[in-house]
Order: C-alpha cells, then structure tokens, then sequence
C-alpha cells in the first residue's frame, strides 16, 4: 500500500520530470538550424558547439556535387543580401562558409579564393572556412597562400584556426614580413593562442622556444627578442602605440564605426574630411588629389576598413615595399627624407612627409638610406573633429560614384 507521504513524493517526481521535459527538449535543439531552400531535404546545422555540416535527409553531407554547390551558393548571396541582426547574419554566413569548405570541391574552392578576393571584410570568415578544408582534407599551395595573407586581419579564435592549420601544413615562410606578422598576432592573443603562434613560429624558422630562453616569460617576448637580433633591419615585431598627442584613439573610431550604417556616412563631408587631413598632397580617390603615394580610390577592395585604419593612425606599421622611404645625403652634407620618385634623367624628386616636393641633382647626392619609417606623417586626423575622423573612413571604404556597390559573386 502507498502511504499519502509516499504518493506526495511521487507526485513530486512526477511534476519534476514534466517540468524539466521542455528544459531537456530546448537543451537539445540545435543552435543554428537554417533549410536550405534549393535543395531538398536539407539543413545548414551546427551539430556539436562550433561543429557545423550540411545534413541532407539528417545524415551529413560527404562531399560537393554539382547540385548542392548551387544551393549553397545561392544561400550564401541571399544571407549576404538580407537584412538581418548583424551579429545573426554574420554567425549564419560564418557557419555556412565553414560547412561548405569541409565538403569542397574544385568549383567550391574556386568560389571561396573569389570571395577572399573580392571582399575584404569578408576575408577573416573565408580563412576560418579554408583553414577547416586545409585540416580535414587537402593542404594545397593557393589556401597556403591565402592562409598566409590573412594573418593580416585575423583575430581571436579565427586567428586560432588559422594558426593551428599552417603549423600543419609541410610549406614554410622565410619571409621576414611573414614571421614579424606571426609575432603580431601572438601578441594579441590569450595563453593558447600565444603558444599557437609559438608552434608556427617553431615550425617555420627551425628554431624551438627552449633554444630562446629559459627564463619563464611570455613566448611571444622571446620571439620579439629573436626576431629583433635575426632581422635588425626589418620594423620591430611590437604592436602600434598611441601617440600621447592622439586626438582620436584607434579602438575609440572602431567602436564608433561598428555601430554606423553606410546609409549614415555622408560623402561629401568625407571628401572635405579627405581634403582637411592633407591626404590629397600625395594620394589620389577618384579624381581628387596627387599619384605620388598610394592610389586609394579602390582601397576599399584592397583592405578592410581596419587595415586602412591602422594605415592611417599608424602609418609607420606597415610600410609598403611599393612606397619606400629614403633618406638622402648630399655631397654638401644636407638631408633629406621622403619617398624618392624619378624626375628627370639627371634628377630625383623626393616627396617629404610634410608633403612637398624636392629635388635633387643624382650628381650632388652622397648616400641614399633605407628608412624604417613611412614618409606618411602621424597626427593628421589631429586636424579633423571626431565626427569628420569617422566620415572619413566611411569615405575611404565607399567605392567611387559609378562603381557597384552591389554583392558581387561568380555566375559559375
């Protein structure tokens, strides 16, 4: 017989179990499911945390054929259309490149270096996608390539992927830009993310972290230290310090930026912006300004709006192998420095950072030497209020009047 004590806690049980039902059902709902309208059958799902497949009748899809590559390629030009919450949109687009490229085939791959060409801002969820296909299936020269060329802008956990797999791949960087960008990237990231960077580092000089020190520091300490003796004429492997005299900060702007629709810049202010901070002494948008520098009327198919951020605010980070910065000693002892440009046959016009123009007789000149340094001056957004700082940079990642501005993708 079932005493009343013992029906009440069974009866406690009971309502428990039902209450905790709906909890167990909603735990194990997937956290990105997205049909696939072209194709029957078939979801965008994220299976386990961060594990996302293209599941077609509930069984993963194995491989790329000729009809499901449309499908998804045609998903991905409607998600990039479409105006969701951007923080849903770009986590559904990430996924989906990321399912895609575990499955490629030839004509998806084709698909995603197009992307990773065409699209800067694009260029950091691209990585992540071809760094999955470089893990799970072949490790091919052009996603090396890519793979390399992305340490320039990707950050936290892509910058994590992108590492992890090019410490897998058996082809090396020599180059001194390549290893300094490593060392860059390490800097910014978290105790795994340090020693990621660390095994990469390893893996492309030859050289183990225990070789470098033995003294318990940061890794990425040791390959500044490293890096500094090896490459004494290259820019130091160190993150960009802000001038104490900085009237608008870097992280400030970018924060500022995120929040900014492109319906809200306003071009024309951008263009007196662009005229105000004196980027017209030497760089050329549209029809505006001087050839001498960097074209930029297509910067923004180039570089993410980040990159020409960092470009402006600290100009002497990166500094082109296009657009050297000389310093020149004449026979009468004067100096000059700024990028140097042929004049004439007998004459070498030289383009300081103040943005004037001089010139030099070849017969005068005692020494020319290479400078770490862009000719390209700190400080000119001092000369713009924030407001005019931020359309600015709306202007630069505008393209010119009569460019597209539309989703471009392949037609194949």
């Amino acid at each position: 017989m079932i005493t009343g004590s013992r029906l009440s806690s069974i009866s406690a049980v009971i309502v428990l179990l039902l209450v905790s039902i709906p909890s167990a059902v909603m735990a194990m709902k997937p956290a990105l499911s997205l049909p696939i309208e072209d194709l029957e059958n078939a979801i965008l799902e994220e299976v386990s945390p961060g594990d996302y497949r293209i599941l077609v009748e509930g069984q993963p899809l194995e491989r790329m054929t000729g009809a499901e590559f449309p499908a998804l390629r045609n998903l991905e030009i409607k998600l990039q259309n479409k105006n969701l919450r951007e923080k849903q949109a770009d986590r559904t687009i990430n996924a989906l490149l990321i399912a895609m490229a575990r499955i490629a085939d030839e004509p998806t791959l084709i698909y995603l270096h197009e992307l990773y060409e065409s699209y800067p801002e694009r260029r950091n969820d691209v990585a992540e996608a071809i760094s999955w296909y470089a893990r799970e299936n072949q490790r091919r020269d052009a996603d090396w390539r890519i793979l390399v060329r992305s340490l320039n802008m990707v950050e936290g956990e892509q910058a994590k992927a992108v590492m992890k797999t090019l410490a897998k791949f058996r082809r090396r960087s020599n180059k001194a830009q390549w290893i300094r960008q490593a060392i860059l990237v390490g800097l910014e990231q978290d105790a795994e993310g340090q020693q990621l960077a660390s095994d990469l580092l390893e893996h492309w000089t030859g050289k183990q972290l225990k070789q470098l020190t033995s003294e318990k520091q940061s890794p990425m300490l040791a390959w500044q230290k490293w890096f500094a003796e090896k490459y004494p004429d290259e820019l130091a492997a160190v993150l960009p310090v802000e001038a104490k005299d900085s009237r608008w900060k870097y992280q400030e702007l970018q924060s500022e930026l995120r929040k900014r629709s492109k319906k809200s810049f306003d071009l024309k202010l951008g263009e007196k912006a662009y005229v105000k901070a004196t980027c017209v002494k030497c760089h050329r948008y549209g029809k505006l300004g001087e050839k001498v520098g960097p074209d930029l009327t297509h910067v923004s198919r180039r570089l993410q709006r980040k990159e020409i951020m960092t470009a402006t605010i600290f100009p002497s980070h990166f500094v082109s192998e296009e657009y050297p910065t000389f310093t020149i000693i004449t026979e009468a002892g004067k100096t000059l420095t700024g990028m140097m440009g042929a004049a004439g046959p007998d004459q070498i016009m030289l383009l300081t950072s103040e943005g004037t123009k001089q010139l030099v007789n070849k017969d005068e000149v005692d020494e020319i030497i290479p400078v770490k340094k862009s000719s390209m001056p700190e400080g000119l957004l001092n000369l713009l209020t924030k407001e005019e700082a931020i359309q600015l940079f709306g202007y630069l990642t505008t393209l010119p009047e009569g460019a597209s501005q539309g989703y471009r993708h392949t037609t194949r």
